[in-house]
């Protein structure tokens, strides 16, 4: 199951990042946890979600604009089909597709044009917090409260990143700088300054339900704690 020792050291240092964070999902899900413990393996689902959330939060805290729009914003595989051609192409996320077609252009074709008249885009993954979310939601076993806040915490990220950028047209290293003492206040109030608080949570969840098949996590639905209480 996810989340063991190795796992929980790691979420501390600089390791914590998307590709990280992908790879423990995809861990999870080949698993085959869902047939041992449904609230188990959702609970640690859960997890990742708290440690996405971190992971975004920083970044737009930070000004790491470009690396947060990746988890929240950004498919994190786009092909592109085009017209005459069998194989898809993948897309490079960071780098401007009339720059990655230019091969598949004639000469004197305006690869704008042909992007525009002979292909169509097909997102294969999307970006990974939406992901999980759905995922969680669909699950139909955590509890509203729950899922409530990490929507709550999406919509935070979103509007952080807006302000932060708004801040970096007079200052690149913004809210690292350019901030006078003044509004420090003010800037705070609008940056995530998320913590592991529930990831810890629910790690202590997961470890009581490993010892007791009865416990019921707060983080659970009502109609299934009852559910494990009767």
């Amino acid at each position: 199951m996810l989340l063991t020792r190795d796992l929980h050291e790691q979420v501390f240092d600089h390791y914590l990042e998307e590709e990280f964070l992908v790879n423990q999902m995809e861990r999870l899900q080949s698993s085959g946890g869902l047939d041992e413990s449904v609230e188990i393996y959702w609970l640690s689902m859960s997890r990742i979600m708290e440690l996405a959330l971190l992971c975004a939060g920083n970044y737009a805290d930070f000004g790491q604009i470009r690396d947060a729009a990746d988890l929240i914003i950004n498919p994190r595989h786009t092909e592109v089909h085009i017209d005459g051609i069998w194989e898809p192409v993948r897309v490079k996320r960071h780098e401007r597709m009339t720059e990655q077609f230019t091969d598949y252009a004639p000469a004197g074709t305006n690869v704008g044009e042909l992007l525009r008249d002979t292909t169509h885009l097909v997102y294969v993954k999307g970006p990974l917090i939406p992901e999980l979310y759905d995922m969680l939601k669909g699950a139909d076993i955590l509890s509203e409260s729950y899922l409530s806040s990490v929507y709550l915490r999406m919509q935070k990220i979103s509007e952080t990143m807006t302000f932060v950028m708004q801040g970096q047209m007079m200052d690149p290293n913004y809210p690292l700088s350019g901030v006078i003492p003044e509004e420090k206040e003010f800037v705070e109030a609008n940056l995530c300054r998320y913590n592991r608080k529930k990831f810890d949570q629910i790690g202590m969840d997961i470890g009581a339900l490993l010892k007791d098949e009865n416990y019921c996590s707060s983080f659970l639905k009502e109609e299934v704690r009852y559910y494990r209480e009767t």
